[in-house]
């Protein structure tokens, strides 16, 4: 591993949410201070300070300049997905947020950081967005860094969470030959049921009626044995164990089926810590406030699963 003259690699954080790469690089192991970070949500400010006080917050990256910011090693953020998203409308570049990335070049071509990593959605490979994902790439090429992209699954690294995401690295410079950016896969055994609390909280049950009416429109059977993930856009509970990946909990795309009691089928939400869980935290390694249940379940949906990210970045730093 590089040793960065034996100091913590320096980290500027974009569209920063809950600070999945300052968490990831703590679960990693590896010396980081996070200098500063960007971020112009209200509520994903204040918990991001709640968990990592005292780092000065820039504010909307479109107005940042580059030279007001400190000098800083590395890059990271997971710039806005929604363009790119099948849940969102697909727009692309159409969509000003899509345009985004510009301003990430912007900065990294004044502050020449040594590592840049970036990560969206699954959609930005398809066809319909090849050209914004080949500008991405071009752009950070053009400005002096060796690029590398791939989709990683948390699935195959310990999660029970199907949450496919592309990570896109680029290092300041010509990276080593051979160098592979996807992690060796991790077996677990892991079912959903191992991230779910023992007691959940009864506020979090969908009454008799509620459930009556997803039968009705979905046409499900209920009935299981275990405690399962019902995939509410599929219409199906996933019996292999797995679940889908976590959204924002206005699209509403998942539920919790436990076994009937007393012949009462019971469906539920997610709990907050069960969110938290299924993106890679431990429990106790996150404060989760005073914050609302839609502020902290919207942003696990929008953030990174940090255990996976702490093993990319092991897998990096590794092999330069």
């Amino acid at each position: 591993m590089e040793e960065m003259n034996n100091q913590p690699i320096r980290i500027f954080e974009g569209f920063a949410g809950y600070g999945g790469a300052s968490f990831a690089f703590k679960k990693a192991g590896i010396q980081f201070k996070t200098l500063a970070y960007s971020e112009i949500d209200k509520y994903a400010s204040q918990i991001f300070d709640c968990n990592h006080p005292d780092i000065p917050n820039y504010g909307d990256i479109t107005k940042i300049e580059p030279d007001q910011l400190p000098d800083f090693d590395m890059f990271t953020g997971g710039f806005p997905c929604q363009p790119f998203s099948n849940a969102g409308l697909g727009l692309g570049e159409n969509d000003i947020r899509g345009t985004l990335f510009y301003d990430i070049i912007r900065i990294c071509r004044i502050k020449k950081p040594k590592y840049i990593l970036l990560e969206n959605v699954k959609g930005i490979l398809s066809k319909r967005h090849k050209k914004t994902l080949e500008t991405i790439i071009q752009s950070l090429k053009e400005i002096g860094y060796d690029v590398r992209y791939c989709l990683l699954n948390s699935a195959d690294y310990g999660n029970a969470q199907r949450r496919e995401r592309v990570w896109i690295f680029a290092y300041l410079g010509s990276l080593p030959s051979g160098f592979c950016m996807i992690p060796p896969k991790v077996y677990s055994a892991k079912r959903i049921s191992h991230f779910l609390d023992k007691s959940p909280d009864t506020h979090l049950y969908l009454n008799k009626k509620q459930i009556e009416r997803l039968i009705e429109i979905h046409n499900v059977d209920f009935n299981v044995t275990e405690p399962l993930c019902f995939d509410v856009y599929n219409k199906k509970i996933r019996k292999d164990g797995s679940c889908i990946t976590i959204t924002e909990p206005h699209h509403n795309s998942l539920r919790i089926v436990e076994p009937p009691l007393n012949g009462e089928y019971r469906v539920r939400k997610l709990s907050i810590p069960e969110h938290y869980r299924l993106m890679g935290f431990e429990d106790n390694e996150f404060v989760f406030g005073n914050f609302s249940y839609q502020q902290l379940a919207k942003r696990a949906g929008n953030g990174w699963d940090v255990a996976l990210v702490a093993k990319l970045l092991n897998h990096i730093f590794n092999q330069i």
